[in-house]
């Protein structure tokens, strides 16, 4: 198999694993009760697994955007606005259409619970200025919700995606210079450039101007610019790689920091990159294009459910008795989550199929 079709079978077979790490990623059951964090065993399995595995996600789909948005090598302001044009259908409407649908099922939920869910307000504040600021920062409502994201919270990944696509020509060029200034082996100093950068955090806190975003955009980017495939280039380090990120996981333990944890999110790129790769090309891992083709409405909805189960979970109705059930109803959550959306995606495909077609931005 040549490199290009096994690299475009390990994107595909990774979209839908990649958006269940999000769905784990957005069910740490260790934050929402001292119940479920005062467990022994179930509390540290969960809290690795939601807060650092399933954190590694968003960078690989950070760089795989990075790559498709550059992957022809060719770049100049024509070429970035047809990119624009095509990605306003497949990110952008998506962002103000699902962004919408959330808004208006947390109005219907606040008219009879006199509060808004997400925003943390009362309904009888929600003005036309917390509308607005709904579709790109709740955080900014006053006396809102702290999080730094649209009210369909999963969407801050768009957000920001579309900022970096936006600065692409920017983006195009640092990565060139350094291309050009970096002379014989230029991926290994890019990579280790990114790294340093990224695990120092070393970046302007402004809503929109994501580090993650922009420097696994970037290290994609690296690799259509380049026209390299990304799988050959890493595929050598993948046993380096899941060594030095057990090495990483372990140190956190008893070292917890901010840097350790970008180090990780670069090392893991790495190493999911080239397993996925090795077990695709043996056949082991297959492509399950329904699986693939649904993950975005996995992705689009998934918070109205699993935000409920959340919320159900915090108020102790369903204590964990033990580290067993506790570990159960973690995985049952987000197995019920992923079910219940690809019935639906079903449903909406063969009874609504326009609709569908602009709600997935035109993803078939």
């Amino acid at each position: 198999m040549r490199p290009t079709d096994l690299q475009s079978k390990v994107i595909a077979f990774l979209r839908f694993p990649l958006i269940v790490l999000v769905l784990f990623a957005h069910c740490n059951f260790t934050t929402i009760s001292e119940a479920w964090a005062s467990l022994p065993f179930a509390s540290q399995v969960i809290d690795i697994f939601s807060r650092r595995v399933a954190s590694n996600a968003v960078p690989i789909f950070f760089f795989i955007s990075g790559y498709l948005f550059f992957k022809t090598g060719l770049f100049s302001i024509d070429i970035w606005l047809k990119k624009l044009t095509r990605r306003f259908q497949s990110l952008f409407v998506p962002y103000i259409l699902w962004n919408l649908l959330y808004l208006l099922l947390c109005i219907i939920v606040g008219l009879f619970t006199s509060n808004v869910p997400i925003l943390g307000i009362p309904i009888n504040d929600l003005s036309w200025s917390a509308v607005f600021k709904a579709f790109w920062d709740i955080s900014l409502i006053p006396d809102g919700s702290n999080f730094n994201a649209p009210i369909a919270i999963q969407f801050w990944f768009i957000r920001d995606l579309m900022v970096a696509m936006l600065f692409a020509p920017v983006i195009y060029f640092a990565v060139n210079l350094f291309i050009t200034i970096s002379g014989k082996r230029p991926l290994v100093r890019y990579l280790l450039f990114l790294a340093i950068i990224y695990a120092f955090g070393y970046w302007p806190d402004i809503t929109g101007l994501n580090a993650q975003c922009w420097l696994f955009f970037a290290y994609g980017a690296y690799f259509g610019i380049k026209k390299k495939e990304f799988i050959v280039a890493m595929l050598p380090y993948a046993l380096p790689a899941f060594i030095f990120l057990i090495i990483l996981i372990v140190i956190e333990q008893f070292l917890p920091c901010e840097f350790i944890y970008r180090l990780e999110c670069v090392t893991g790129l790495v190493f999911v990159m080239s397993l996925t790769t090795m077990m695709v090309r043996s056949g082991t891992w297959y492509v399950n294009m329904a699986l693939a083709n649904g993950s975005f409405f996995i992705f689009s909805y998934h918070y109205m459910v699993l935000g409920s189960i959340v919320k159900l979970l915090g108020t102790g109705i369903i204590p964990p008795f033990n580290d067993y059930l506790a570990l159960f109803i973690y995985l049952f959550s987000v197995a019920i989550v992923v079910g219940l959306g690809m019935l639906l995606y079903w449903l909406m495909r063969t009874r609504t199929p326009f609709i569908t077609y602009i709600l997935m931005g035109g993803r078939r």
